[in-house]
């Protein structure tokens, strides 16, 4: 539908601008090639015939050379006549709607309507693109909200797993910290049981040190109370021999008295 209305309306406003002159001729007549040089033509002479530059840009177009179409199109808006103007940015809009960019074509539309709000093609042009992008938006939209959901179910999901992960690194920390413990009660169990083994051993010592001890001092216990009966007994003698002579000497003063 705006293929058959874009052509219409490409040969109407031809005819309204350059009335019949040979461009036109050769446009009717579906001889496009030598549409577009007879503007070549006039350009070669004004380059800045913005009529010549929308003349060659429509013969272009009917060519399907949609890129240098658009940049005649464009080269025509250079004028200062709004209603080639607005026609100019209507056919950018269906060269935008055949290159199915359709928010480019919309702006093009209303651009054109804001220069000629008369302009029924492109009211119909403009309103037919915008009911064909509804459903899309609507399916776009619809595709945003699974694509949400779905984003939204992998992140739980992401969540979850790291959530998992994080209980395995905390379980799988909670045992080295188990197996350190016991390490380390082992260590220490061996520290006691060694600590336990030497103040044993030095418990003995000790021990030993006492019996030594004891030995030894009821050694010389023994050795003393020896001394002391040797010391007694020779005082005993000492005794018995100072009684012996005292008696000897008595004995002889008698003796010598009488």
């Amino acid at each position: 539908m705006i293929k058959a209305r874009l052509s219409i309306y490409i040969y109407i406003f031809i005819s309204l601008v350059f009335c019949q002159d040979q461009g036109i001729l050769n446009y009717q007549n579906q001889n496009y090639k030598d549409a577009e040089k007879y503007y070549d033509s006039i350009l070669s002479n004004d380059n800045d015939n913005s009529e010549a530059h929308f003349g060659k840009g429509a013969s272009l177009f009917m060519q399907e050379d949609l890129k240098n179409a658009e940049v005649k199109f464009n080269e025509s808006l250079a004028t200062q006549e709004e209603m080639l103007k607005s026609k100019a940015f209507y056919n950018l809009g269906n060269i935008s709607y055949k290159n199915n960019k359709l928010d480019e074509a919309l702006q093009f539309y209303k651009k054109a309507l804001e220069l000629n709000p008369y302009d029924d093609e492109a009211r119909y042009n403009y309103e037919f693109i915008r009911y064909q992008k509804k459903p899309e938006e609507e399916n776009k939209d619809q595709e945003n909200e699974d694509e949400e959901k779905e984003d939204k179910k992998e992140e739980e999901q992401k969540e979850e797993e790291e959530k998992e992960d994080k209980k395995e690194e905390e379980q799988k920390e909670e045992e080295e910290k188990e197996d350190k413990n016991s390490e380390k009660n082992k260590d220490d169990d061996a520290d006691n049981e060694e600590k336990n083994e030497d103040e044993k051993k030095d418990e003995e010592k000790k021990d030993e040190s006492q019996s030594q001890r004891e030995a030894q001092g009821e050694k010389k216990s023994q050795d003393l109370k020896k001394a002391e009966s040797i010391l007694d007994a020779l005082k005993n003698d000492e005794k018995v021999m100072q009684k012996q002579q005292l008696q000897r000497f008595k004995t002889k003063k008698l003796l010598k008295d009488w």
